[in-house]
């Protein structure tokens, strides 16, 4: 079994605080600013996604624009009613509009259709099984905060024996590479993330988890390249400048990071609110910071 996916409930608990409120976001992650059939994939291991879910992964990612990507995805459900990204991208953004009966309801969708294609497509099918727990489990954290948290922790063992055997089952797809590289960086495991995403696709989306990486273990000149890179593909992407502007203040340079927050929040229509608070508050800090380092 993976090394991350080994520790008992008991030991998992203090860590999967903060697993649940971001999963639904890390969910979020799987998709690239270049777009053909596939954006993890090419060549015969290619799946064919659909134009209406090529053009929301365009939005979600390349312009962070979520909600006009919903409309997409409505769209896509007609075209590839039997692709189970489709149910969890509407799952993750009923996540960011608090929207908790439709959440549960794409849950279950992505659930259906991930058994529904194991025959065929089983590394995804058992990927997308435990995406579907981890998404059920932070409906909990969604309805109750903290007070829900005790119920959300009972769908970890699920949520993790499904992605090992997604792993076991397809060790070198991208697509799996880059969820199982989220689930270690949220665990700290730091070398095992670097690993798988080194495996992952798309590259944007590889780049900046190598980047959160090198950001999380203080390697700051590697995260800024990795950033870069990213960025090279997405200039536009709030998200991305968010990330290097906190790279920039992790590295005692505030003015510089004041100037990528603020790229960041003109941005700010296609962020979540939550986000844009943060963006607002880390700015805060480094205008603090500069202000001090003039009077010194």
């Amino acid at each position: 079994m993976h090394a991350s996916l080994k520790q008992s409930g008991s030991h998992r608990s203090s860590r999967f605080s903060r697993l649940w409120t971001v999963f639904p976001l890390v969910t979020l992650l799987f998709a690239s600013p270049v777009l053909a059939q596939d954006p993890f994939r090419t060549g015969p291991d290619a799946r064919a996604i659909g134009p209406a879910l090529e053009s929301a992964f365009e939005d979600f990612f390349r312009t962070g624009e979520f909600q006009k990507a919903s409309q997409k995805l409505n769209k896509a459900q007609n075209e590839n009613p039997n692709e189970p990204l489709i149910y969890t991208l509407q799952a993750a953004l009923a996540y960011q509009n608090g929207q908790r009966d439709t959440m549960l309801a794409m849950t279950q969708k992505t659930r259906d259709v991930a058994q529904s294609i194991e025959s065929k497509d089983p590394g995804r099918s058992h990927l997308y099984q435990g995406i579907a727990q981890g998404l059920e489990g932070s409906s909990y954290y969604l309805k109750d905060g903290l007070i829900g948290l005790p119920r959300a922790l009972t769908y970890v063992n699920s949520m993790f024996s499904e992605i090992d055997r997604a792993r076991q089952l397809a060790p070198n797809d991208p697509e799996v590479n880059l969820f199982v590289g989220y689930i270690d960086l949220l665990l700290n495991k730091y070398d095992d993330a670097l690993q798988e995403f080194r495996k992952a696709g798309p590259p944007y989306l590889s780049y900046r988890g190598q980047a959160l990486v090198y950001r999380d273990t203080k390697a700051y000149p590697q995260a800024q390249a990795m950033v870069d890179k990213a960025l090279a593909t997405a200039p536009q992407n709030p998200d991305l400048l968010y990330l290097k502007g906190q790279i920039l203040a992790l590295q005692n340079k505030p003015t510089e990071a004041v100037a990528f927050f603020d790229q960041a929040l003109s941005l700010g229509k296609q962020l979540p609110e939550s986000t844009k608070k943060q963006i607002r508050l880390e700015r805060t800090n480094q205008i603090i910071q500069l202000s001090s380092q003039k009077q010194s």
